[in-house]
């Protein structure tokens, strides 16, 4: 995805490079039609200068007075030059040495520009003009080598070009800035989501551009909004739970009473039911955190909650004389919420020293995300069990106290942070290795 920085730089280096190039196309167009311009002016003038000191003699032969003719004509291949045509004759200047200057009649009063080459393949301009001189029309031509002139436009636009392009940096640089400083409101909401993920506020600090104010107002509204569906949701399960348990310790002292204990295999069955939904109630609370936790999640002291855990299990387990350890590398870190990390952490060690024969190892690590191991020294399930672990209701050892659903609420924690669930064999300590990675 194109951050929006990215995208506002790109757009004014686009628009910056298709301004300054139009600009340099006009402003070149403009210096060449100027000078061009200015040129054709003064060959006109030439003509007229020219027009001046021309006569016809007594033979009807044109005839000009050198003494006025500048000096430039006089000189070959000077890139000055003239042509003076009448239907009879046609003189041309000294400067064009052999050659000539092909260009046709004009009529009085008509004027005429041509571009072509003239000798040694100069590039020229010429004006023609008509007149009337003596009762006789004529043509007369001044060229002018431009290519000194487009020397100079050349040099002209390499020179606009370059202050162009430093201008463009400099202009970008300054628009980089202002863009930044632009977004520096934005980059703070960054750090408030950051914080909110992470944990460290339950809501978006109410400041940034007035363009996205509506949005952070939405978000507090939203976050505001889960946290209260979230709190009532856990009360109506605590209080559906405890109007059901309620019931069920009813039911029990029903049974209690003498017509029903003389049946015995209806006190029996009243037990059994009893005792199956107290246990399904039971887990359904534990549930119910999972079933409404919507708030971003928040980061879990993980030493201070594994060092509680293991403390605990050493207590209980103390006849069998587990020796537990356990390893947290600095990197790992848990954003979520600390009741399920108790509850996962919980179960998974709880198996693994129910199963165990005296070694339980437990190691955290990651860092993008993290992993939890959990492996003991037991002979561990079969192979073929290790896929169906955490079915709900499912037992390795029947003999073993338990309902079987210690996994099926550890899967359906990993499920809710969209995480992985994995069994093999621990090639360290033989037994059971349960691996759970949280992205």
């Amino acid at each position: 995805m194109t951050s929006l920085k990215t995208t506002l730089t790109w757009s004014l280096v686009l628009s910056l490079v298709l301004l300054l190039t139009f600009q340099f196309l006009i402003v070149s167009y403009a210096i060449s039609r100027l000078t061009e311009n200015q040129l054709v002016d003064r060959l006109q003038r030439e003509c007229e200068t020219l027009l001046s000191i021309t006569n016809f003699n007594s033979s009807k032969q044109i005839h000009i007075d050198t003494q006025h003719l500048g000096a430039i004509y006089l000189r070959p291949f000077s890139g000055h030059y003239f042509s003076i045509q009448s239907e009879q004759q046609q003189l041309v200047s000294r400067s064009l040495w052999d050659s000539e200057l092909n260009v046709g009649l004009l009529k009085a009063g008509e004027d005429k520009k041509l571009k072509l080459y003239g000798p040694e393949k100069q590039p020229l301009l010429v004006v023609l003009r008509g007149f009337k001189k003596q009762d006789k029309t004529i043509t007369i031509a001044v060229a002018e080598n431009i290519e000194p002139l487009n020397a100079n436009i050349n040099r002209f636009q390499i020179t606009y070009a370059f202050i162009s392009f430093v201008g463009l940096l400099l202009m970008l640089l300054v628009q980089r800035l202002m863009i930044l400083n632009a977004l520096k409101p934005l980059q703070q909401v960054q750090k408030n989501i950051v914080k909110l993920a992470q944990g460290k506020s339950s809501q978006l600090d109410a400041e940034g551009p007035v363009e996205i104010m509506p949005l952070i107002e939405e978000l507090n509204r939203l976050l505001t909004g889960l946290d209260r569906k979230y709190h009532r949701s856990r009360e109506s399960l605590g209080n559906l739970a405890h109007a059901l348990k309620t019931r069920l310790t009813l039911l029990n002292q029903i049974a209690e009473r003498k017509e029903i204990i003389s049946v015995k295999e209806a006190q029996s069955s009243i037990y059994e039911l009893t005792a199956a939904m107290n246990s399904i109630v039971e887990r359904e609370l534990k549930r119910a955190r999972l079933l409404g936790n919507l708030r971003p999640g928040r980061q879990v002291d993980l030493k201070v909650v594994v060092t509680e855990l293991i403390n605990t299990l050493r207590q209980i387990y103390s006849q069998k004389g587990i020796n537990i350890t356990w390893e947290i590398l600095s990197e790992a870190k848990f954003l979520g919420d600390k009741e399920d990390l108790i509850e996962m952490l919980g179960n998974l060690l709880d198996n693994a020293c129910k199963w165990s024969i005296k070694r339980v190892s437990l190691t955290i690590t990651g860092e993008n995300g993290i992993i939890f191991i959990i492996e003991d020294d037991g002979i561990g399930p079969p192979v073929p069990d290790l896929e169906i672990l955490t079915k709900r209701g499912f037992r390795a050892d029947e003999s073993q106290p338990g309902s079987g659903l210690g996994l099926a609420i550890v899967n359906d924690i990993v499920e809710s942070y969209n995480g992985n669930l994995s069994f093999s064999r621990s090639p360290a300590l033989g037994g059971l290795r349960v691996e759970v990675k949280l992205g």
